[in-house]
């Protein structure tokens, strides 16, 4: 059963930028970027326990997929 992956206002806007600052030399590069994250958010959606727990949070349920592709 997947479950529903919730992106905070902040990471959004976040990714966007770096999306957008990636753009500017590599629109190619940026595009790669962006389908990277969206698959990894898909893998975290099945299998919830694959991300990293935010250290900030105390909640098993917040949790984080680094991308450093």
């Amino acid at each position: 059963m997947a479950h529903r992956v919730v992106w905070s206002k902040r990471a959004l806007q976040d990714v966007e930028a770096i999306a957008e600052y990636i753009a500017k030399d590599s629109p190619a590069y940026a595009t790669t970027v962006d389908r990277d994250r969206v698959s990894k958010t898909k893998r975290l959606a099945n299998f919830p326990r694959s991300g990293r727990k935010v250290p900030e949070f105390d909640d098993d349920n917040v949790r984080e997929v680094l991308s450093y592709s």
